[in-house]
């Protein structure tokens, strides 16, 4: 059966079909468990300031100003950003839809309280370098350059339009938490629910 463009677009942003996300992707998607090469770890931000790289890991996370469920996170993002400051993990907001400027970024960073380093990826190199087809969807980098979890914030969302509430798994604080902790974890992967990245050329 052939799905058309704008149909499989559909299933991918409801989450109804990974493959259909996947059967648009020109290049093949980076698996967890991977090196990062050193090339595609932010190192300046917008404001041309150096990046930290968190001793124990680096989280990338991806954003869009205006996908709705990156705009609901915007809060426990930035909770958890601060607690993890103390903690050798380092934060980078990374923007990569096209059509991505300073001042969008600037005004968004402001209007939900993210003050974070953050880099524009209109050309979704860095999205595609590191496997996010969807926003939001968090990366952490541990400090040897592993991939080491790769998708959702938490469980909060089943497709664009449907919360479940509260979220009863949060994915991403527990594999900090575990870093953080010295406990060791196998490369983890998880369906980010938002709003679809162009595909990967």
């Amino acid at each position: 059966m052939q799905i058309s463009f704008s149909v499989a677009l559909a299933l991918c942003s409801a989450s109804l079909f990974v493959a259909a996300c996947s059967s648009m992707q020109a290049k093949p998607v980076p698996p967890v468990g991977s090196m990062v090469a050193t090339a595609s770890i932010p190192t300046i931000d917008l404001d041309g300031k150096p990046i930290a790289v968190g001793r124990l890991a680096t989280v990338c996370y991806f954003a869009g100003p205006e996908c709705p469920i990156s705009r609901a996170y915007a809060p426990e993002v930035a909770r958890l950003a601060q607690r993890d400051q103390a903690r050798d993990i380092a934060w980078v907001m990374v923007f990569s839809e096209s059509g991505m400027t300073r001042e969008i970024v600037k005004e968004f960073q402001r209007d939900y309280s993210l003050a974070l380093p953050s880099v524009i990826d209109s050309t979704q190199q860095l999205a595609c370098a590191l496997g996010a087809l969807t926003i939001p969807t968090v990366v952490v980098i541990d400090g040897s350059g592993t991939m080491l979890y790769r998708g959702r914030i938490d469980n909060r969302y089943q497709s664009l339009a449907l919360s479940y509430g509260p979220p009863t798994q949060r994915d991403l604080a527990d594999v900090v938490d575990a870093l953080a902790a010295g406990t060791p974890l196998p490369p983890i992967e998880t369906l980010a629910i938002g709003c679809v990245l162009p595909p990967c050329k």
